[in-house]
């Protein structure tokens, strides 16, 4: 069973997924589809994660991106498929349809018969 550890720097720290904060050096067992769903909370400079069934990688860039995929990733994804994503800012969100966008473009059907 996968346990999660709050490094700190700080002695507490609230918790997204429930009311109560993290304590410092405190280990706390979860389940492993706890941790797959709020692995993205628990940033590597401030938490240890330790016995972990599987290995998830977030950082992996391959295929089609989804929610789990940074900004940052996504954006470099756009760029690699020479998608246009306008002079203004992007968010993760708009990034996101905009791939959607791209895998699944419209076509209008005119009178092109």
């Amino acid at each position: 069973m996968p346990s999660v550890t709050f490094l700190g720097p700080f002695y507490e720290r609230r918790r997204a997924d429930t009311i109560g904060p993290w304590l410092r050096g405190k280990v706390v067992d979860v389940t492993q589809e706890w941790l797959n769903e709020w692995r993205h909370t628990l940033p590597l400079s401030h938490f240890e994660i330790s016995g972990e069934e599987e290995v998830v990688s977030s950082n992996s860039r391959e295929g089609i991106p989804d929610p789990t995929w940074s900004r940052r990733d996504i954006l470099q994804w756009l760029a690699d498929n020479n998608v246009d994503i306008g002079s203004g800012y992007v968010t993760k969100t708009g990034a996101l349809a905009l791939v959607a966008g791209h895998l699944n473009p419209i076509t209008e059907l005119g009178d092109e018969q």
